[in-house]
């Protein structure tokens, strides 16, 4: 009797997991097997397959517009982490000293750009960065500094921190609630005990609070870094790419190659490239966010 109920249990339990393992499966496993495979070849998505070895990795490394879309993508992850988690963090810390019931409609409002579809922030964006009659270049007459209007989104010096800064806006939300959340967490006792030392607020978030969500913050970076990192449609919508690939980013240029000048190896190659420079920064970011760990 007990042996039936114990199989019963684990085949409902394998039933429950089935669903999850099938789409790692067939969503990433195979997939990602055929595309390391796929950088071996050449093929133009009709003709034969055929091996190649290595050439179109050396001609990755020769490729000086892959390089720069790969600067750019690194650029954009990486200023957008800064920024989204710093100010996510502040936020967090400002929200949790107002109170969670206070807080909620603020909350609500830094989480909401999360919630919106990315082509529609990047179409709002694209009539705010609008040289002609965009709200910056308008706000920026309207309180007398004509002189900083710019075509924002044609210029190649400014188009990497709109860019950023869009990323930034929409990505702060999830850093902001993950680190709330967390704040909530910790047991008002150790604030009680620092306070009763004498420790000012600020001490208290330096010293007691941030320490204890140090594992958030650190998830925090992992998650704004690979939503940052392989942001397409936003890129898309903005920019595609330009002025002059000013903004071109690995994943844009990879459709290009791919879908169209039907170089679908060498894209393949470009992607497996891309997840090894992707594990290498999220190594980087754990091994550097890497402490002791608190448990309350």
């Amino acid at each position: 009797m007990r042996k039936r109920k114990k199989r019963t249990r684990l085949l409902l339990a394998v039933g429950f997991m089935l669903p999850a393992y099938a789409f790692i499966l067939f969503g990433f496993l195979i997939p990602g097997a055929w595309n390391i495979v796929l950088s071996f070849q050449e093929w133009d998505g009709f003709n034969e397959k055929k091996f190649v070895l290595f050439q179109n990795y050396v001609k990755a490394f020769h490729d000086s517009l892959f390089l720069r879309s790969i600067s750019n993508s690194v650029i954009i992850a990486v200023v957008t982490m800064i920024g989204a988690v710093i100010l996510g963090l502040l936020l967090a810390m400002m929200l949790y000293r107002l109170g969670k019931r206070e807080g909620a409609l603020y909350r609500l409002i830094i989480f909401m750009p999360a919630m919106i579809p990315v082509s529609i922030i990047g179409l709002l964006f694209t009539f705010i960065y609008n040289s002609d009659m965009g709200l910056l270049n308008q706000l920026l007459r309207l309180i007398g500094l004509t002189g900083l209007t710019n075509a924002w989104l044609e210029n190649s010096a400014t188009v990497l921190p709109c860019v950023i800064a869009v990323g930034i806006w929409r990505l702060l939300g999830m850093p902001m609630m993950l680190c709330f959340v967390s704040l909530q967490a910790v047991p008002p006792t150790l604030l009680e005990a620092g306070r009763i030392d004498g420790a000012s607020y600020r001490q208290q978030m330096i010293h007691i609070l941030l320490p204890l969500i140090r594992p958030t913050i650190a998830l925090s970076m992992v998650f704004v870094l690979l939503n940052a990192f392989k942001t397409y449609d936003l890129v898309y919508v903005l920019t595609k790419g330009g002025p002059a690939n000013a903004s071109m980013t690995v994943p844009i240029y990879m459709q290009k190659t791919a879908f169209t000048y039907s170089k679908f190896s060498y894209s393949s190659t470009m992607g497996v490239l891309t997840a090894i420079i992707i594990i290498v920064i999220v190594l980087l970011t754990q091994r550097i966010m890497k402490g002791e760990t608190y448990e309350f």
